[in-house]
């Protein structure tokens, strides 16, 4: 049987009164649920580079030189979409302190990490010589292969490089070695971009074969 009187009339005129909170309280849980989501492809996942270099002791500039050249690089690729378009680029920075033996270390520490595709290094004799490492491990590592001490080659890199890297270093000029780390990050992340383009996704064996087309 259906209610009636004033007691049910004071009812249905305090629940219409209510209508208009219920529904702003509503809306206001759904934006905060929105808020709170993460929709496909609204953030991209990331891959990293390494980068084994000195930044303590008597060759510390030497590893900052190319710390700013990669950091460069790798701002500039995701500004520029990424890997692949789906993918942005980590730097992961180790000190090597120009040693042989800190060298080996810090390559089973980028090893560990699944998400490092190569790493660039050997900037001495002493930490090149851990190329074996890296093979050992599956990680492909880009040691220099010109005299990092000497002048720089200024039409292997954009005309503008030099003012690029001054703003990025501070005002520092660019070296050699820092013209060397800045194409070699770009040749790692070109590869790692034909193996995502590929394969979907870059894997270590996946970017070292890129890498080895992209040098024949």
């Amino acid at each position: 049987m259906r209610r009636s009187g004033p007691g049910h009339a004071n009812s249905v005129a305090a629940w219409r009164q209510l209508l208009p909170d219920l529904r702003m309280l509503s809306a206001l849980v759904f934006l905060i649920v929105v808020a709170g989501c993460t929709f496909p492809g609204s953030v991209k996942p990331t891959v990293k580079i390494g980068l084994s270099a000195p930044f303590e002791g008597l060759y510390r500039d030497l590893g900052y030189e190319a710390l700013h050249a990669v950091r460069m690089a790798v701002r500039e690729r995701n500004a520029d979409g990424g890997i692949g378009g789906r993918f942005l680029v980590e730097l992961v920075a180790l000190n090597d302190l120009n040693e042989a033996e800190q060298a080996a270390e810090q390559a089973r520490k980028m090893a560990v990490d699944p998400d490092v595709m190569g790493v660039l290094g050997g900037f001495s004799e002493e930490t090149a010589s851990v190329t074996w490492d890296y093979e050992h491990l599956g990680l492909v590592y880009l040691v220099p292969s010109i005299d990092i001490t000497a002048e720089p080659v200024w039409d292997t890199v954009n005309a503008d490089f030099a003012d690029r890297y001054a703003k990025e270093s501070g005002g520092a000029e660019a070296s050699a070695a820092a013209v060397w780390a800045y194409l070699a990050a770009n040749r790692l992340m070109d590869a790692m971009d034909a193996a995502t383009r590929t394969e979907g996704q870059p894997t270590r064996s996946s970017v070292g074969e890129a890498l080895d087309k992209l040098e024949r």
